[in-house]
């Protein structure tokens, strides 16, 4: 294959265009890395052991962003009354509403951006990224 060059060109092109754009939906009050927490938390992950392995990154990576969350009144950390050793975060109101319009504002944008594909196109490349992804 000869045009590896020209995949991996692509491949940046359009990581970087969507990175920008949510970077452009955040506005600057926070990070995508930030916002990927804020999303999992929303999800129902709300230990930090758990965040750093859904993000494959380190426990003191993920310290650093909740400090930084807890800082800024995003999210709260609370002992779990199950297991008092554990720290449980949750997500504070103000969090839910911006997590909630930054998501529709993210699906108005995949929707957009994806409306160059026929329908049988977007499966295509699903079933493709998916096996890209697993491999």
């Amino acid at each position: 294959m000869d045009n590896f060059l020209e995949i991996e060109t692509s491949v940046k092109r359009v990581f970087n265009s969507f990175r920008h754009e949510v970077d452009s939906i955040l506005d600057r009050k926070m990070t995508g890395g930030e916002f990927r927490v804020l999303s999992l938390i929303a999800s129902g992950v709300s230990r930090t052991t758990d965040l750093a392995k859904k993000l494959n990154v380190s426990a003191s990576h993920i310290t650093a962003i909740t400090d930084s969350l807890v800082a800024n009144n995003f999210i709260t950390r609370h002992r779990s009354e199950v297991d008092r050793r554990m720290i449980e975060l949750k997500l504070t109101e103000e969090a839910i509403t911006f997590v909630a319009s930054i998501e529709k504002q993210k699906k108005a944008m995949i929707v957009r951006r994806f409306s160059v594909f026929t329908d049988e196109e977007r499966e295509q490349f699903q079933v493709l990224l998916k096996k890209l992804a697993d491999n």
